[in-house]
């Protein structure tokens, strides 16, 4: 049978650009279609991108990508609400560290990369269903009344996919899987970035803090580094601001007036705001991600991997996209494209490393939703050094003291510590 494509992939974000981009490459007739004005429009990000998966595809990717800045410097800050205990790890070996970006710069750029291969790219055009055969075997898409034709179909349709559940390969969403996003990106001069952040020239530094910013509800605060602004905001479990009845942009406005932080933002100019969802169940939130037809990649399919003091996405999504066009490709090659043949998909995700390492840290998420990790403990570790530093004449206590004096004070009882040092270890 005839169709209109070989392969319609909905979304051009990272997972689908990179599907879009092999496929066109080994000479397949692509369709890649975008809901937004361009590529990249609609996405809110945090702004690192590791690189390893781009590279697969294009090695020189750094001769032109919309690079911001390549992260040399990696910080961890607990926070309480006028103190804070800060961890710093800088590195020249930073090849594997990321880069900072605008999405809406990125997904552009990667997006005419497939079409300078071959795919066909279409934004502002949304996708409302997919075709079904006599055989509930899927065959192309619906957009309005237009029906577009192809021998798979690939969902890259983001965090809350459509295309996944018209499949009927992912049922109702669970509001514990979901954080709420939000960032601002803050124009700095370039030479004062550098000296509030202690980085030379194109070199970037990546901030995670913990406790305050959150008002101590689950999730946390980052800040990146761009070339003339810094990219700032939270990401907090949604449950949590619907029963605390908190307003997200309050608690971003609460963090940037925190004495730490408003020494870096100080005197910065808000160009951007954005907020979106953030899946960050990983391993048992991923839904069936192959089909009669059909598969599904990237963030449609839930590929995050968030350990707490890393944060995945691009890069997942990059190489379940790479894993899907060699899926197609394979079962092009038998004319075969039903669940069972597509069922190759998974063992690729394995081949590429994303099941391995969202399957690896399958304990991750659940464990990440301890409150105490929020709450009481950056409180303990203020309140440890705080008693370290302040001599005021009284006779002066051993560390064990504090410590435990520390322990005792921030209401964690000493079975809830080594459970959590426990459950850290195994499941991080």
């Amino acid at each position: 049978m005839s169709t209109d494509y070989d392969v319609i992939i909905v979304g051009a974000g990272p997972a689908g650009s990179a599907a879009a981009y092999s496929l066109a490459k080994n000479g397949h007739h692509v369709l890649l279609l975008e809901r937004g004005k361009e590529p990249g429009s609609k996405n809110v990000y945090g702004g690192r991108i590791y690189p390893y998966s781009l590279a697969k595809l294009i090695p020189d990717f750094a001769d032109d990508a919309p690079i911001e800045r390549n992260i040399t410097k990696e910080s961890i800050m607990f926070m309480t609400e006028k103190s804070s205990f800060q961890t710093n790890f800088s590195s020249d070996q930073s090849v594997n560290h990321g880069f900072t970006a605008f999405r809406s710069k990125f997904d552009s750029w990667f997006a005419q990369k497939a079409v300078e291969a071959g795919a066909e790219l279409f934004p502002e055009i949304k996708v409302d269903d997919v075709i079904f055969d006599e055989n509930r075997f899927i065959t192309g898409i619906k957009s309005g009344e237009d029906e577009i034709t192809s021998k798979l179909v690939i969902a890259a349709d983001g965090a809350t996919s459509i295309i996944a559940k018209k499949a009927g390969l992912r049922n109702q969403f669970n509001s514990e899987h979901f954080s709420v996003g939000v960032k601002e990106v803050i124009e700095l001069p370039n030479n004062v970035i550098n000296d509030r952040f202690c980085i030379s020239e194109n070199n970037g530094a990546a901030l995670v803090c913990v406790g305050f910013p959150t008002n101590y509800l689950r999730g946390g605060a980052f800040i990146y580094t761009n070339k003339s602004s810094i990219s700032i905001g939270l990401v907090v479990k949604g449950t949590d601001l619907v029963n605390t009845k908190t307003q997200v942009s309050s608690l971003l406005n609460t963090f940037k007036n925190h004495p730490d932080i408003s020494c870096i933002v100080n005197e910065g100019k808000v160009a951007e705001y954005s907020a979106h969802l953030v899946p960050e169940a990983g391993y048992d939130m991923l839904p069936k991600l192959f089909g009669d037809g059909i598969l599904v990649c990237g963030d449609a399919a839930g590929m995050l991997l968030n350990n707490g003091y890393t944060f995945r996405g691009v890069d997942l999504a990059i190489s379940s996209g790479i894993a899907a066009a060699e899926a197609f490709i394979a079962a092009n090659n038998q004319n075969n494209f039903s669940s069972s043949s597509l069922s190759n998909y998974e063992k690729l995700l394995y081949t590429h490393n994303v099941l391995t390492d969202i399957k690896k840290f399958k304990k991750g998420p659940k464990y990440m939703e301890n409150p105490r990790l929020y709450s009481n403990y950056p409180k303990l570790l203020c309140n440890i050094f705080e008693s370290l530093y302040n001599i005021d004449g009284n006779s002066q206590k051993l560390v064990r003291e504090i410590v435990r004096g520390s322990i005792k004070n921030n209401n964690i009882s000493s079975l809830n510590l080594i459970l959590d040092s426990i459950k850290g270890a195994n499941a991080l």
